[in-house]
């Protein structure tokens, strides 16, 4: 099991472009630009969703990758939980998830049968690398795009702030307020799955 440790901030469109030219977004040992494709699944009733799961594929140039993603901790923006990727071979494949709990409620019967494809987000995601003093780095990617839910549609344009090869959760909130100085962006507890159902809630509504 991995643990997603990740401030998320909105970013209104109009100051994305600033927020690119952003001084501490020069010190980045690599950076990166990429569409990503991501298609999320459920079932009719929304059975993951009320469990706390959320189940996702995502296309990343040739690659497909499964992940799955628990409910956790979600306070300012700042969010730690825990995730399970593997390579996506045409099928589910649940079996290095060690939550036992949440594997086997994945694995009945009567939750596989009925999972299916509920909405689907695409945005590009440009990353910059920023190392860390403590070890590991800090991923801090830009996301501009759309969620795709029951026929309509939202603007992506938010922030991410993710620890990778560290838990120096102080180093994370640093350099996120580094960022807040500059540009005006707002701590966030909204995942873009989060955005999607609101979606489908308000169709169902109608």
């Amino acid at each position: 099991m991995a643990e997603e440790i990740e401030i998320k901030l909105a970013l209104e469109p109009t100051d994305q472009r600033r927020f690119m030219g952003h001084p501490l977004l020069r010190l980045a040992t690599v950076r990166t630009s990429q569409i990503l494709d991501n298609i999320y699944f459920d079932t009719p009733d929304l059975a993951l969703k009320k469990y706390g799961i959320a189940l996702r594929i995502r296309r990343q140039g040739r690659q497909r990758l499964q992940t799955v993603k628990l409910g956790g901790k979600a306070v300012g923006g700042l969010s730690i939980r825990p995730e399970w990727e593997v390579p996506y071979r045409g099928r589910f494949d649940f079996s290095g998830i060690d939550n036992s709990a949440a594997r086997g409620w994945l694995e009945q019967t009567e939750i596989l049968n009925r999972i299916a494809p509920v909405f689907q987000t695409r945005f590009r995601r440009i990353t910059w690398h920023l190392p860390l003093d403590s070890g590991g780095e800090v991923l801090v990617a830009l996301d501009r795009g759309d969620v795709f839910a029951a026929g309509r549609q939202a603007k992506i344009s938010e922030v991410e702030l993710e620890l990778f090869g560290s838990t120096d959760v102080a180093a994370l909130k640093n350099i996120s307020e580094q960022l807040v100085q500059r540009v005006p962006l707002v701590p966030s507890s909204i995942s873009k799955a989060q955005r999607a159902y609101a979606l489908l809630a308000t169709v169902t509504k109608l």
